[in-house]
């Protein structure tokens, strides 16, 4: 008996142009195909409860589809979840890490308990140990509400050689990125960070980013409803944590693809520095296709 080959191995993977190639395809052809035709085609109907199943999206996965009945595809299921996969793939969006950095304010924003203060420490290790540009680095402690952030921070600080400064030490001596601790919320009074950023962008020349820390783990509504609190800072990016916490990525694919932002880093432990991805598409489909 042949082994069965698995539904993303690579050599049966559709190409970007290929995807492209039966977009064109599937928008000539006459007609518009209506939800019931996945009864009349079992395949796709299997391929599409698969994915459904999966936790994506089922109206999306369903409109995605549906256009395939009739084609010389709907016989193929490698070929109909690979197809899937591409269109994830295209929607999904990745930022390149900067390996060169200089003069750069990074702050990470997000929920209580999202493993912000680890994420600064893993990103400030990475910076000024593990890239072929050692960067100047420091990091800044601005959560003055969760009990023990300055201690933590400081045991970072002691155990990488990193330096933790005061906000005023800002105007100091220069850094090739400062990482900035913020406190947990829900985004309901963002006035006191606002400040922060109108004094860096006042008495400094360092160009500022934002991340939004998000959790695997999150639902779906959840993480529009973070989104939102914060999306008046102008967020630049994404980073994932607690991606060890679960085997259910549905609802944070569902989100990635709706939107525009890029996912620029992944968290998977609490191991600093060494449990820190640079975000892929590839890592997070493939973690989104791994079985229980």
């Amino acid at each position: 008996m042949s082994k069965k080959k698995s539904p993303n191995s690579e050599e049966k993977l559709l190409t970007v142009e290929d995807v492209r190639a039966l977009r064109e395809e599937i928008a000539l052809m006459h007609g518009s195909l209506a939800k019931d035709v996945l009864e009349h085609t079992p395949l796709i109907k299997k391929v599409v409860d698969k994915f459904i199943l999966k936790g994506l999206n089922g109206s999306w996965t369903e409109k995605l589809l549906a256009p395939l009945a009739g084609s010389a595809l709907e016989d193929d299921e490698v070929i109909l979840i690979s197809y899937v996969l591409e269109e994830l793939d295209a929607l999904l969006k990745i930022e390149d890490e900067d390996k060169k950095v200089s003069k750069c304010v990074r702050i990470i924003v997000g929920s209580t308990g999202i493993g912000k203060s680890s994420l600064l420490g893993k990103l400030a290790a990475r910076y000024k140990y593990f890239l072929p540009k050692k960067h100047s680095v420091a990091l800044v402690n601005f959560d003055q509400e969760k009990v023990g952030a300055q201690e933590q921070l400081e045991n970072y600080a002691e155990a990488m050689e990193i330096p933790l400064l005061a906000i005023l030490e800002l105007l100091e001596e220069e850094y090739d990125i400062l990482f900035i601790d913020t406190a947990g919320s829900e985004g309901e009074d963002l006035e006191a960070l606002k400040e922060l950023i109108a004094f860096i962008e006042s008495y400094t020349d360092y160009k500022i980013e934002i991340s939004l820390a998000l959790s695997a783990t999150a639902k779906m509504r959840d993480l529009e409803k973070i989104h939102r609190r914060f999306s008046s800072l102008g967020i630049k990016n994404f980073i994932l944590t607690k991606l060890d916490e679960t085997t259910d990525l549905s609802d944070i694919i569902n989100f990635l693809i709706k939107g525009k932002t890029p996912i620029s880093y992944i968290s998977t432990g609490t191991n600093i520095p060494e449990d820190l991805e640079v975000a892929s598409k590839e890592y997070i489909l493939n973690q989104f296709m791994k079985e229980d």
